[in-house]
């Protein structure tokens, strides 16, 4: 299939919003035909197309991500959002292609409801849900109930808070793992999975691995959630192996070319947060993340004291004029293995440290030492590290789960933030939560301290402006970067 064919339909969404302002409402009937919108498409294409939007959104946001995740600095003038001087268009790349995205997902809902296929009618609200509780993590309160109306001529919804939001899509998770039952002709029979091929087991745990992800989120202004983490771990229905890691392999299936990405992010560099973690343990994912910075003659420009390559970062947040004082940068892969990297919504590792911090925290008993070595194998594994280079890693003093409560719990942070590396906002976020690894505030940031969201892209001002101005009201510094979400740290 081709999968790129529903793209003109974010151009059109744009277009429809624009007409908003200058057009009556009643004019809307003749502009409401979508014709990129396909009236007869099967529920396994959809599947597929919801998937990839998806997939790729989540790592199409990992160039941003990953300047505001500390992990990416840029020594250009062009790029310089590790100083969160954004382009107009940041905040629509996340804002725009979801909400596109969601509107496929109401088609899927619509098809599989009318042809009684529940198992891809949880699979879509699982993805409502991933999407939809994404959103809201990185702006705040956003279009919810009202959403994804355009058919009823709402162009001008409301937004809802985000507390809101999470409680309900808790609730929408446990619809989606009863939709998810073994069905006796087997699941997902029209095809289309393009995540785990008809097992609707592992469907059921990724259900339950994004309870857990957001149960941890809502620690600070909800702690009765420990005893829902405590249930789902002891119950133990999440992801439970790599292979059952919630992600795109771009290896053909499902028309999902490989494309090879061997190169480097141009002027880009690591960021000094993320190259100095992965130095304090000479982390063999280091060869695999970035190309080190070399001489003439081909040898490392940095080593450390005892004559270690350093994979050199710079600091976020700091002007040009500092960064290229540093020599040798350790220049990021935007590929991995040659190919393009796999899009990663959920990993095992990700669940793997939940566990551990659980554990430390005293949610629930079990061996947190084995549960962070795991969390750090899967995670070497999948950057394709070596096995004898997995087993001397986890031999160190310095990596072996400290025996202080507090070290280990910042030791479970730091491998939890290594491993959301590319992964989308999801490192921001996890540093949102914890407020570990200490993030740098560079001398030439834009705000003083740490991104807490994006704000609103520019837009909605004109289109939605009454529901935007409410919707500002329900932030503690308005449409500014510094305003903080209902569970941050």
């Amino acid at each position: 299939m081709n999968i790129m064919k529903f793209n003109s339909k974010l151009l059109l969404h744009s277009l429809v919003l624009s007409l908003c302002v200058l057009v009556s409402c009643n004019d809307f009937e003749e502009l409401n035909t979508d014709p990129t919108r396909l009236t007869d498409i099967n529920a396994a294409s959809l599947l597929t197309q919801v998937i990839y939007d998806a997939g790729t959104r989540s790592r199409s946001y990992g160039g941003i991500g990953n300047y505001i995740g500390q992990y990416w600095t840029n020594a250009s003038l062009i790029d310089q959002r590790h100083r969160y001087d954004f382009r107009g268009s940041d905040s629509e790349v996340v804002y725009d292609r979801i909400y596109a995205t969601l509107y496929d997902i109401a088609d899927l809902k619509e098809r599989a409801i009318a042809e009684g296929l529940d198992d891809y009618l949880g699979a879509a609200i699982t993805m409502e849900v991933y999407l939809t509780t994404y959103l809201t993590d990185v702006f705040g309160p956003v279009p919810y109930t009202e959403a994804i109306q355009g058919d009823e001529l709402n162009f001008t919804p409301t937004f809802d808070d985000q507390e809101l939001i999470y409680r309900t899509n808790l609730q929408r998770l446990d619809e989606a793992y009863d939709l998810m039952a073994t069905q006796p002709g087997g699941n997902f029979i029209r095809g289309g999975d393009a995540f785990y091929f008809g097992d609707n087991l592992k469907w059921r745990k990724l259900i339950n691995s994004l309870k857990l992800r957001m149960y941890m989120r809502m620690l600070k202004v909800d702690p009765t959630v420990e005893q829902e983490i405590a249930k789902l771990i002891n119950d133990g229905e999440l992801l439970t192996s790599s292979d059952e890691t919630c992600a795109i392999v771009y290896d053909g299936r499902f028309g999902l070319e490989s494309t090879r990405a061997e190169g480097t992010e141009g002027s880009g560099a690591l960021g000094k947060t993320f190259a100095d973690k992965l130095h304090e343990t000479l982390d063999p994912r280091r060869p695999h993340f970035a190309r080190i910075g070399v001489d003439v003659n081909g040898d490392p420009v940095n080593m450390d004291d005892e004559d270690n390559p350093i994979w050199q970062g710079v600091p976020s947040g700091e002007s040009p004029d500092i960064i290229r004082n540093f020599e040798g940068l350790a220049a990021p892969y935007t590929g991995m293995n040659g190919v393009r990297a796999p899009s990663v919504l959920f990993s095992y590792s990700e669940v793997a440290f939940y566990i551990a911090e659980a554990i430390l925290k005293g949610y629930v008993d079990g061996d947190a030492a084995a549960h962070y070595e795991a969390g750090i194998r899967a995670s070497c594994e999948w950057w394709g590290v070596e096995e004898q280079e997995i087993v001397d890693h986890l031999a160190k003093p310095e990596v072996q789960l400290s025996t202080d409560a507090e070290r280990a719990l910042e030791q479970v942070y730091t491998e939890q933030y290594i491993n959301l590396y590319y992964q989308g906002y999801d490192g921001w976020l996890h540093f949102r939560r914890v407020g570990y690894p200490e993030f740098s505030v560079g001398s030439a940031m834009l705000v003083d301290g740490i991104m807490q969201r994006m704000v609103y892209p520019p837009l909605l001002k004109a289109v939605n402006n009454s529901n935007y101005s409410e919707a500002v009201k329900m932030l503690d510094k308005g449409d500014h970067l510094l305003s903080k979400g209902w569970w941050s740290n």
